[in-house]
């Protein structure tokens, strides 16, 4: 029986007039960071070191895209830090002119925090549950069910569970980010 070493080469979603996905390996995992039509991305994903138990973003060591007759790309992604399990589905959705990010956590204990983070290269414009990245098109950032706290400060954005459950379990988030115009 033969096993492969995984590759770690770049993947690109391209959603066309919605952006691009790009993930690219970096030190012990995939950065991934959304890019709208300029040539620096718009947002990308704020990665810890593999000495950290509780990563600021899902640590994906491994990623599988996948297209689906109805229009709809994914790229599905898993990894472990500490001893937390995570999954991640970056969903392209052309009708709705939205990708969809689910983001879970299996841990055998109580996570101290679990979170997604984003530097963004202009500053973001908070309300309620929703950010607006300030650029053509335009491009809003939504928390969404399972329910999700926003947080956005200068140049960052993160998406976090509302509640962590307490011991074993798995802790599930989500978030949109619509493309207009």
């Amino acid at each position: 029986m033969s096993s492969s070493e995984p590759s770690h080469q770049p993947l690109t979603l391209d959603g066309g007039p919605l952006g691009q996905l790009l993930f690219d390996w970096h030190q012990d995992r995939y950065r991934h960071a959304w890019q709208f039509g300029e040539s620096v991305p718009a947002l990308t994903s704020i990665e810890s070191d593999s000495a950290e138990i509780w990563p600021v973003s899902p640590p994906l060591q491994q990623i599988h895209e996948q297209s689906f007759g109805d229009g709809r790309q994914v790229v599905f992604g898993v990894g472990m830090a500490g001893r937390g399990h995570w999954s991640a589905s970056f969903t392209l959705i052309p009708d709705l002119r939205c990708w969809i990010v689910e983001l879970a956590c299996r841990c055998p204990v109580s996570p101290e925090r679990l979170m997604s983070s984003y530097q963004a290269t202009a500053q973001p414009t908070t309300d309620t549950h929703r950010v607006q990245l300030e650029q053509a098109p335009h491009v809003c950032l939504e928390a969404i069910s399972p329910a999700a706290i926003l947080e956005a400060t200068d140049d960052q954005v993160r998406f976090q569970p509302a509640q962590i459950t307490t011991g074993a379990a798995t802790t599930q988030w989500a978030f949109r980010i619509r493309v207009d115009g």
